[in-house]
């Protein structure tokens, strides 16, 4: 995974590899678990590359691990490698998250944030 400090670099990365044939394995989406806006590209070497931007940034201090249990992702990520018929269920927990009002929490400013990145 790529994580870019900057969504417009993994945007026009989007672009970029959309404009390839077969160029993307994964649409643009948010996953449950870190958050993550990103896509998924394939590589040359027949492997996918996630590229990111926006993850979750936890408190090692007060962070409580937990599972999710609603799905890979809150919205997109279709998985254009699949058949149609194999991409439905991901479809289907897509739109349950939706009508349940899944969202992830809004990205806010906090000053070890920035201690965290080396920018303190």
């Amino acid at each position: 995974m790529v994580e870019y400090e900057n969504l417009d670099d993994m945007g026009q990365g989007y672009d970029l590899a959309s404009q390839q044939k077969d160029g993307i394995a994964y649409t643009l989406g948010r996953h449950t678990n870190d958050h993550i806006t990103s896509f998924y590209a394939n590589s040359p070497s027949g492997f996918f590359v996630e590229n990111g931007w926006g993850g979750r940034l936890i408190d090692p201090v007060t962070w409580e691990p937990h599972e999710t249990k609603v799905g890979p992702s809150f919205w997109g990520h279709d998985r254009l490698y699949l058949p149609e018929e194999e991409r439905r269920s991901f479809v289907d927990m897509r739109l349950k998250a939706a009508a349940d009002g899944l969202r992830s929490p809004p990205m806010v400013d906090c000053p070890w944030l920035y201690e965290l990145r080396g920018r303190g």
